[in-house]
């Protein structure tokens, strides 16, 4: 009596497209250029298609724990992993601290569904580097419409979010001095306004300097961007850890002041950011005494972010009327 194997037995069986069985049949797929009886072909062709394919491809059967039950080389290549460490078990050995559990739970809720679905998520290779891994993963259903697999194609690009990281980066920083610039500062702004209630009371300062276009005119420009690094150094050293500084163009830089809930903790930050200013800069070519005039102003409800800006800078101008080096606050 020849004994017939499960259906389960025959999903969790380990995938050797090296020595295909000559019994399984596979769904042919009629083309205008194929024939049925170029199905021997057909599927050698295949077999060499994912054993030379560029990117991993796993499939994994559709039961309880979807179990790996093949692999390709570029798979090991991608991962560290050899084949005998990836079959039998689930994808998730390649999840660590850093991936997104979002990531994770859309794929399982796609698992579940039966459904496609495309994302690009962090994983992790055997030696411990994490790579962006770029992950298709699609359905795959037998001649009775059972979904019995999922097949899933994964790419390193890893290059490609760096870069993008990078050019976020360059958009949102101030070449210069490595602070926040304006379109930075406004989102920080922005998204802190909104949740105003629940970070407690929120200021902003405005910083310019007085006297710069002089050291400009003298000294060159090069000595002048030196003072503003120097002076963005100097702002984020007597500022709190949950405070922000951003330059917003020229000699103007900005204060995201969290948590200040009475005038008291502006005048405070303020005389800080007076003191740090009576130093001398030494730069390269010279010391030089540059002072700061201040506009501190708290957020009050309903207030926007370009009109609490506005507000600061015409605080700040007040303290410059009033005779520079001081500060102004509402």
């Amino acid at each position: 009596m020849t004994n017939t194997p499960s259906p389960e037995g025959e999903l969790l069986r380990p995938i050797d497209l090296q020595d295909p069985r000559p019994d399984v049949q596979v769904p042919f797929l009629f083309t205008s250029h194929l024939l049925p009886s170029d199905q021997p072909t057909w599927l050698l062709m295949l077999v060499a298609a994912l054993t030379n394919a560029t990117n991993g491809i796993v499939v994994s059967a559709n039961v309880e724990g979807r179990p790996i039950v093949y692999c390709n080389p570029a798979f090991e290549r991608l991962t560290g992993y050899t084949r005998s460490e990836i079959v039998g078990h689930n994808c998730r050995f390649l999840q660590g601290e850093g991936t997104d559990p979002e990531a994770i739970l859309q794929m399982r809720t796609a698992f579940d569904a039966g459904a496609a679905i495309d994302l690009v998520v962090l994983n992790y290779k055997k030696s411990g580097i994490p790579f962006w891994n770029a992950l298709n993963i699609g359905p795959i259903h037998n001649a009775q419409g059972t979904l019995t697999h999922f097949i899933g194609v994964q790419t390193d690009v890893t290059e490609r979010i760096d870069l993008q990281k990078q050019l976020e980066q360059r958009a949102f920083t101030d070449v210069l001095t490595g602070l926040p610039n304006r379109a930075q500062f406004m989102h920080e702004l922005e998204h802190t306004l909104g949740l105003v209630d629940r970070q407690g009371h929120v200021a902003l300062g405005f910083v310019d300097l007085d006297g710069f276009k002089a050291v400009n005119d003298r000294y060159g420009h090069k000595v002048g961007d030196e003072l503003l690094i120097q002076v963005a150094t100097r702002l984020t050293g007597v500022v709190r850890g949950a405070d922000l500084v951003a330059r917003l163009a020229g000699d103007e830089f900005v204060l995201l002041l969290r948590h200040t809930e009475s005038r008291h903790v502006l005048e405070l930050i303020g005389s800080r950011i007076l003191a740090a200013f009576q130093l001398p800069f030494v730069l390269d070519a010279t010391t030089v005494t540059v002072h700061a005039s201040l506009g501190f102003v708290q957020h009050v409800a309903g207030e926007s972010a370009t009109a609490l800006l506005e507000r600061a800078d015409h605080c700040m101008y007040a303290a410059k009327r009033q005779g520079k080096n001081g500060l102004v606050t509402d």
